[in-house]
C-alpha cells in the first residue's frame, strides 16, 4: 500500500523542498518581491542592537510549530517582561513571503524574528531585511551542525540562526541487497537485482519542480560541480557540473531511473518504494518512520546518499530564524535565538518529526533509542550542502529544473541545457 495522509504530510513537512516552495517550483511565475533585491544590503534598518522588550516571531504554519510553541512557553515562564508572541503565517509558501515582504518594504517593526526557509536567507539578507548576527547579536555556533550554520550564511556573514534542519537518505530493500551502495557505480551494479525482481532500480524526485533542482544539485555536488559562484549571482557551471547532469541523463537512458520518475514528486516516489516497486529511493529522513506504514515495512534500510568515489552529499533543508532589521528589541530577539538552540529546546523538534540543529541532541541515548535513524541523519548532515546560495533563487532554481528536465527528455543536449541554465542565472533578478 502507499503512504497514508499522515505519512505524506510528515514527509512533506520535513523537507524544505516541499514545506517551503517559496522561491521555486510552483512559485516560479512570481518573483516574490525579488525585483527590489540587490547584492548590497538595503539601508534603512536600525543599527542598534540594544533594545529589549516583548517580541513577535513569525513563520509558516506546519507541524513543527508545536516545537516552537513549546520553546516559547518555556521562555515566557522565565521572561515575563520580554514575552515572545508567535504569529503563524499562511500555510501557502508564497503568501508567507508576500506577507513578510510587505512589512519589510514598509520598514514595519511588527515582526522581530522572521522564520526563513533555507533558500530564502540570501534574498532576505541581500534586501537588508535581516540584521547580521555579529557583534552584540552574535550567537554561539560551536555546538551547531556546520551545514546548518552554512544555510543561514550569506556573503560570509550569518544572517539567520539555524532552528531545524533535514537531509536526504538513500533507502534500499534489505531483502534484495546485502548493503547500501556508497557510490553510483555500486548502485548501478545492483540494478540487475531490481530487474530480477520485476521492479525499478532507483527513484527520486524528477518532476519539473523544486524537487528536481534538489535532486540535480545533490548529484552535481557529488561530482564537485557548482551552478552559482560565491557572489550568488555569477554562473559557475563547469565540466564537473556537466558530468553530474550527464550522469542523470545517462541513468534515465539506461533505465537505472525509470521514465515514470519524470512525474514523481516526494509523494509519488515514496509511494513507489513503499509499494515495493523500486529497489532504491532518494527521499528525506522523514520516510524512515513513515515507511513503517507501507508494504516494505521491516524490509528496508537507509544510508547516506551515494557519490562518485564515496558517499555523496545531501541537500540541507530546514528553517532558520533571523532578526528583523526594523525590530525595536533586537537584544531580546538575539537572546531568544540562543534559547531556541539549547538542548531542551532542540529536543522538542524530535518529538514532532523534525530534525534539530544542535549536534549534542543526536548523541543523546534517549533520543537515539526513540529515533535510531538519527545516527544516519547526523552523518548525512555532516556533509550536507545548500542549494545555490543566491538572492535570486526563484529564477535560478527554475532555470536548473527547466533545463535539466529538457535534457532528460532529450529535448536539449546536456551542453545546450547548461548553456541555457547559465543564461538564466546571468539574467536572474532582471
Amino acid at each position: 500500500m502507499g503512504l497514508n495522509s499522515k505519512a505524506m504530510r510528515r514527509a512533506a513537512i520535513a523537507a524544505s523542498a516541499v514545506s517551503m516552495l517559496v522561491l521555486a517550483g510552483c512559485s516560479s511565475d512570481s518573483d516574490n518581491g525579488s525585483s527590489d533585491t540587490s547584492t548590497t544590503a538595503a539601508s534603512g534598518g536600525s543599527t542598534s542592537s540594544e533594545g529589549r522588550g516583548p517580541i513577535t516571531i513569525v513563520e509558516g504554519q506546519d507541524a513543527l510549530n508545536t516545537a516552537l510553541e513549546n520553546i516559547i512557553s518555556d521562555w515566557n515562564a522565565d521572561h515575563p517582561d520580554e514575552k515572545v508572541t508567535f504569529k503563524p503565517l499562511a500555510k501557502e509558501a508564497n503568501a508567507q513571503v508576500d506577507d513578510i515582504t510587505q512589512r519589510m518594504q514598509a520598514k514595519s517593526d511588527e515582526y522581530d524574528l522572521i522564520g526563513v526557509d533555507v533558500v530564502n536567507t540570501a534574498q532576505f539578507a541581500a534586501n537588508g531585511w535581516l540584521k547580521p548576527l555579529e557583534g552584540d547579536l552574535a550567537i554561539d555556533e560551536s555546538g551547531l551542525l556546520p551545514s546548518t550554520v552554512a544555510s543561514g550564511t550569506y556573503n560570509g556573514k550569518l544572517y539567520a540562526a539555524p532552528k531545524n534542519t533535514n537531509a536526504a537518505f538513500l533507502y534500499y530493500r534489505t531483502d534484495l541487497v546485502d548493503k547500501a551502495p556508497t557510490t553510483w557505480a555500486e548502485l548501478k551494479a545492483d540494478c540487475p537485482k531490481a530487474v530480477e525482481a520485476g521492479i525499478d532500480c532507483y527513484v527520486g524526485q524528477f518532476k519539473n519542480y523544486e524537487g528536481l533542482t534538489v535532486n540535480t544539485t545533490e548529484i552535481t555536488n557529488a561530482f564537485g560541480g557548482p551552478f552559482v559562484g560565491p557572489d550568488g549571482t555569477t554562473p559557475a557551471i563547469d565540466d564537473k557540473t556537466q558530468a553530474g547532469v550527464q550522469s542523470i541523463v545517462d541513468n534515465f537512458a539506461d533505465n537505472t531511473i525509470p521514465q515514470a520518475a519524470l512525474t514523481y514528486s516526494e509523494g509519488e516516489s515514496q509511494s513507489a518504494f513503499g509499494d515495493g516497486k523500486a529497489l532504491f529511493l532518494r527521499s528525506w529522513s522523514g520516510f524512515s518512520v513513515d515507511g513503517e506504514q507501507t508494504s516494505v515495512a521491516g524490509k528496508y534500510g537507509f544510508a547516506v546518499l551515494p557519490g562518485v568515489d564515496g558517499p555523496g552529499a545531501s541537500t540541507v533543508g530546514g528553517y532558520n530564524v533571523g532578526i528583523s532589521a526594523y525590530s525595536k528589541s533586537p537584544a531580546t530577539a538575539r537572546d531568544f535565538l540562543a534559547f531556541m538552540q539549547n538542548q531542551k529546546s532542540q529536543t522538542y523538534f524530535t518529538e514532532v518529526g523534525g530534525a534539530p540543529v544542535l549536534s549534542a541532541v543526536y548523541d543523546d541515548p534517549a533520543v537515539l533509542a526513540q529515533f535510531p535513524y538519527f545516527a544516519t541523519l547526523k552523518e548525512a548532515l555532516a556533509s550536507a550542502q545548500p542549494r545555490p546560495v543566491t538572492p535570486y533563487y526563484t529564477q535560478v532554481s527554475k532555470s536548473i529544473s527547466d533545463n535539466t528536465y529538457a535534457a532528460i527528455r532529450g529535448e536539449k543536449t546536456v551542453e545546450q541545457a547548461l548553456a541555457d541554465t547559465k543564461a538564466g542565472i546571468q539574467t536572474a533578478g532582471n
